[in-house]
């Protein structure tokens, strides 16, 4: 397989045999792109990005409670 500097999605086999990883791969580059430009769309991404890291990790310190 080619070298890359993608991180491929876990659903990537399933993408493959759909034939949407054209699709993946637009939005991808769409999206590091738009990274790239001095618009506002890299501080709402980013963001968004660091709220949702902070949801993941708060939720993993919770407590499983056992019924």
């Amino acid at each position: 397989m080619a070298r890359h500097d993608y991180d491929l999605p876990a659903d990537y086999e399933q993408r493959i045999e759909d034939g949407t990883m054209s699709e993946w791969y637009t939005q991808e580059r769409t999206k590091r792109q738009a990274l790239q430009q001095d618009t506002n769309f890299e501080e709402e991404f980013l963001g968004l990005r660091e709220k949702l890291e902070r949801l993941i990790e708060a939720a993993s310190e919770t407590v499983e409670i056992r019924r």
